[in-house]
This record gives C-alpha cells, structure tokens and sequence, in this order.
C-alpha cells in the first residue's frame, strides 16, 4: 500500500484535502459516479460498495492526481515557463499526511502520492530553471520511492530526456529499456523508444565503451548494431541473417529485417554516378567534392562497382543531366551541389534512380521518396549549439551575430531551438565592419549604461578614480554565430575585454580555420565550437586548405551512396561520418550531430 511511504516534505494549504476528494469525484461518506473517471471503463458503477470504491481509488490516483491537479503546472513546462510552473506548483501542494486529521486511508494515500508528483515537477522545474545539482538530487530521492506506476514511468521519462539531451548513451539506453519493460503486456512497444534504445547502441558500439557484462536484450541490441557496420552489402546481410537466428524474438528484429532487406538492395548496385559541377562558379567546390568520392572509392575498392562522373554545367537543365545518368546506367546518382539545382529535380514527380543530393533546397520541396539530402547547413549546428549549450545548464544567453542574410537566419534557427527547449535571449549583439565589433558587444551588454554612471561618479571627485565596468548580471552563456574564424579571433577576446569572460562561449564550426596553428588559435582559449569527426582527427581526410571539408563531403557521399537503400529504410541506422553523425528522417533529410571540442592554448581538443 502506498500508505507506506515515508512522509513527504511539502508546503501546506489547509483546503487540499477536500480538493483531493472533490477532483477524485466524491466527498466523504459518497460513492463516486463513473462520470468521476473519465475515459476508464473499469470505475466503479453508482452502485458499487464502499470496499469496491476504497480498492479502487489507489490503483488510479497516480493517474488522475497527474492529470487534473497539475494540468496548469503542465501546460507552463510545456511553454518552458518555469516561474508559471512553480507558481501553479504552489498553490495545490498539499498538508503532511500524516498530520492530516479525520482523514480516511484513501485520502492519505492521495496526500502522499500528490507529494510525491509534486516533486517530480519541482525536478523538470530545477532542470528547466538550469538548476541540475537540484534537479539531481531530488530525482535520486524520489527514485528511492515505492513510486506508483504512472510516477515510475515519469521520473523515467524526465531521465531518458535529460540523459538524451547530456548525450548519455549508456544511460539513454539502460532508461529506455527499463520504459519499454513497463509497457503493457501484449502492447507494441513505442517507435520513440525503439530509436531511443537503437540510436544509443549504435553509438555504443561504435565507440565500443567497455562493460563487465549485459543481459541478454540489451547484448543482442549491442549485437546488432556491429551486424551493421560490416563492410559490404552482401556480408552485411549475412551478419543480419544471423543475428536474427540467435535472436528470434528481439525487440530489435524489425529493425535487422529492415536493414536486411535494403542491404540486399544495396548489394544490386553497380553504378554510382557523380552529377557535380566542374567547371564555372562552383568549380572549385565541385572537383574538392569530387576528389573526395573517387578517394572513398579506390580506398575501398569494393568488387563490382563502379563510378562515373559528369559535369552537370554540360547540361541545360539539371533534370536533362540525370537523365542522362539514368541512360547511362547509374544505380545511385550524386549530385547536383547548388540548392536550385536540387530543388528543381526534387520537383520531377518521378525519379526511378535513387539520388543522394549533396544540398537541399532553400525552402521545402525535399521530400521526395527516391531522394536523401546530405548538407553541410550551418542551421543544422545552430539548432545543435542551443541543444549542448541547454543540455550543460545555460538558460540565457547573448547571441552575436553578423548583419545580413546569413546571420538572420543562423539567429532564427538557433533561437526558434533554444526557446523551444526553455531558454531564453535578453539580448543580442549585432556587428558589420571591425570597427563595429566592439561597440555592438558593448551595446548588448549594458556597459554603455555602466560607462556613463561611471562618468558621473568620476566628476565628483577631484582625484582621478579607478572605476570597473559592471556588465548585464542576466546572462549565463554566449552564442557566437560568427561567419569565419578571422571574424571569431576577433570577438572571442572582446567577450573577455567586455567583462563577460566568465560566461562560457558557444560557436558554430565556422569559427575553426581549420588550422593547427597554435598560435593562430590562441585567441580562440575557452571557445567551445562544434567540431566536425575529421577536424579531431586530421589524418582521416587527405586534403588542403579550405578543401577539407568538401573533401569530407565527398568521402562520406561515397559511403552514404552505397548504403543508399539502409540509410533510407525504416530502421534509420547511423552513419559515422567525417563530417557528422548522420541519420535520415521521415523526408530523406540526413540528420547531422558534431562533435563538441574546445580551444585549449591553441589546440582543438575532444570536450
């Protein structure tokens, strides 16, 4: 019974009890009627006994007291207002239960579960407000709890979205089993926590983290993701054939039949055919990307297949360029680079060969079936930046930001992200030439404020006198959205100059020259940048200058072109490119997740 639960600490409103009472639809000495549990057949009818109600009411209070008492508290989370949330939180926390007089078992047994969901949103509310040390120590005592069921299942849910958000693999994937195992007998499991489970496994094994030993369900997930990192198609499916025979009943056998099936499917390809454009304004870009595919290919050399390459500048149209592919015999085509190109043969109603698109359009139009779209959009690293800077505890933030079109839009994306989560943006700095950097940080910053009261105090005295700037007290991180690493060199000592080199500073991979000139980097000290896989390991991309990253490009367009149909399948598996994790969505985006690094004294180093 849950009357055994110790006596929670709670805040007291000498009217809950009967609120308790009226919201579980009776009052003392009535029957409840059906209409009381709305959506649940098995209430009791308006004839039951007082027995069959009594044993009744327990086995829903979790349920209920969640969903009618903290609806308000709820929908302000959902808004990521946490002083909405705690104001809602405090007006229906509830007396000790203990202490509550002339009260009956069941009620008391309301009082403490009520306690205990009160503070499983004070938890969210603490991580919400950035608070985790708070966050963290309650979770760990309401964990301790003989909790009902619908609370187990939240607190586990609050720690799967944390741990996701930490990039906690080897809790992410402990968590989500342990959800899936309380799910209904018989139920299908949820897809959400299927990717959960999946996603993490892979991403175990790829880093191969060491463990004393595992259970057999979480062993044959760990399984299957290395069936999938064998090297050709055929083999692959042969891995997967057999991970199915010594595991028929896994969870994850829908994922190995999928998987399977598309990697027969790969194993049908011959042909992969480039589309890029070498000659005229992308040249340059064309032929690094270019270079990049035929490199993955003779470092590979898989039997049987072949490439071939055409410049889609000789073609009128870019729809006649792939037609030509097609009669040319192309399993896969690769191409085109530029996002009108994209966009116009995305639009065609039918493309019977398969295509990897190394762009996508600037507005929509990428969702078409026989299509993935790998890019290297710097709106993808916005959206990531405010996911690692939430996940580490930050909550308000300056951003700084170009002028223009570019910076627009890296803003948009990143704020729209990062207010989606809870966070919020008092204030952001806008520069244009050099000469502006300064002033505009100091702007955002309040100093201009602080310079004048400075003045002020100063002629009031004859003595000259020594006065230190006060910045804005309302900020806790930096977003530096900066177009090149000249321009980031230049800002990231402004931060320090302007009074704000206490706040860590978060900025997109175009803040790294690429170089691995210490001395070059030196101004960058403390800057934490998203890295792409072959920055942090140079040796893996034979390329240079401003190349690298095309080159990167093209070796992993090779990989993702001749695992097209896996990438594409329902079991959405995760390639470990050079230039990001990747993982498609429902539309045939290709998904990209970089590694978090920081400047120390020069050198880019794994965070």
């Amino acid at each position: 019974m849950l009357s055994s639960l110790p006596r929670w600490r709670t805040g007291l409103t000498g009217t809950f009890l009967a609120g308790v009472l009226a919201a579980c639809g009776t009052t003392p000495g009535d029957l409840p009627n059906r209409t009381g549990f709305p959506g649940r057949s098995d209430a009791p009818s308006a004839t039951a006994s007082p027995a069959e109600v009594e044993a009744y009411l327990p086995a829903v209070t979790g349920e209920r007291l969640n969903d009618e008492l903290f609806a308000a508290t709820r929908a302000a989370l959902a808004d990521g207002d946490w002083m909405a949330a705690t104001l809602a939180l405090a007006a229906i926390e509830t007396p000790d239960p203990e202490n509550a007089e002339e009260a009956d078992t069941a009620a008391s047994e309301d009082l403490v579960v009520t306690a205990l969901w009160i503070d499983y949103y004070k938890a969210r509310i603490a991580y919400l407000r950035g608070d985790t040390g708070e966050y963290s120590a309650i979770v760990t005592e309401l964990e301790a709890q003989p909790l009902p069921d619908a609370l187990r299942r939240a607190v586990l849910e609050l720690q799967l979205d944390v741990a996701q958000r930490q990039g906690n693999d080897a809790a992410q994937l402990q968590l989500a089993l342990r959800l899936l195992s309380q799910g209904a007998q018989g139920a299908p499991p949820p897809s959400r926590l299927l990717g959960a489970v999946w996603n993490a496994a892979q991403r175990l094994q790829k880093d191969k983290n060491p463990a004393p030993s595992y259970d057999t369900i979480t062993q044959g997930w760990l399984d299957l993701a290395t069936a999938t990192t064998v090297d050709s198609p055929l083999a692959t499916a042969a891995a997967l054939g057999a991970w199915s025979t010594q595991y028929p009943q896994h969870a994850g056998r829908t994922y190995a039949d999928a998987l399977r099936e598309a990697a027969l499917e790969d194993a049908k390809s011959n042909k992969l055919t480039l589309v890029l454009p070498l000659s005229g304004p992308l040249e340059k870009a064309g032929a690094a990307v270019s270079e990049g595919f035929i490199a993955g290919f003779f470092a590979e050399q898989q039997p049987g297949l072949t490439v071939d390459v055409l410049d889609s500048r000789r073609f009128e149209t870019i729809g006649a360029a792939y037609a030509e592919a097609q009669a040319q015999g192309a399993s896969v085509i690769v191409g085109p680079l530029g996002k009108r190109q994209v966009a116009e043969l995305l639009a065609e109603t039918e493309l019977k060969v398969p295509v990897l698109a190394l762009n996508r359009p600037l507005y929509g139009g990428d969702n078409n079936p026989r299509s993935l779209l790998l890019s290297l959009a710097p709106e993808d690293e916005a959206r990531q930046l405010a996911d690692n800077a939430f996940a580490d505890g930050a909550r308000r933030a300056l951003v700084i930001r170009p002028e223009g079109e570019w910076g627009e839009r890296m803003e948009l994306a990143l704020a729209r992200r990062w207010q989606a989560l809870g966070g919020q943006i008092p204030t952001t700095a806008i520069y244009g030439t050099p000469d502006s950097h300064s002033p505009a940080l100091r702007d955002a910053l309040g100093l201009g404020e602080s310079g004048a009261r400075s003045l002020a105090v100063r002629a009031l005295f004859n003595e000259p006198v020594e006065i230190a700037g006060r910045r804005r007290e309302d900020l806790d991180t930096v977003f530096l959205l900066s177009k090149s690493s000249d321009e980031a060199r230049a800002l990231k000592p402004l931060v320090n100059y302007h009074y704000a080199g206490d706040l860590p500073v978060y900025a997109l991979s175009t803040a790294d020259s690429g170089s691995g000139s210490s001395g070059l980097n030196r101004d960058l000290g403390g800057l934490n940048v998203l890295a792409m896989p072959w920055r942090l390991d140079p040796a893996s991309v034979n390329a240079d200058g401003g190349s690298v990253a095309l080159h990167a490009l093209g070796m992993d367009a090779y990989a993702l072109a001749k695992r097209w149909w896996r990438m594409r399948s329902v079991a959405t598996p995760l390639y470990f490119g050079l230039t990001a994790e990747l993982r498609s969505d429902d539309d045939g985006r290709l998904e990209r997740r970089l590694n978090m690094a920081e400047f120390d004294r020069g050198e880019l180093r794994p965070r």
